[in-house]
């Protein structure tokens, strides 16, 4: 572990120094997906069913209701 590698760096410094870049890497993937937000928001949306009452997440582009297939969401606002 003495054994000097590269300038006055041992062995053990590299060792400590990846460590502490492999350890920066993983809490910032761990941080980056607490915080990201989730990719199935941007094409699901919250509706509720004036019909049957059903409540949930439906597409925005082709949301329909699973138990009456009334149209939900932005669906229902582009067939007025």
């Amino acid at each position: 572990m003495d054994k000097v590698v590269f300038g006055d760096y041992t062995v053990q410094d590299l060792l400590v120094i990846t460590g502490v870049i492999v350890g920066a890497l993983v809490l910032l993937a761990l941080l980056k997906k607490i915080f990201s937000r989730s990719k199935s928001e941007v094409y699901a949306q919250k509706a509720q069913c004036t019909r049957c009452g059903w409540q949930g997440q439906v597409s925005k582009y082709a949301g329909r209701c699973p138990r009456c297939n009334n149209p939900l969401g932005d669906r229902r606002l582009s067939q007025s």
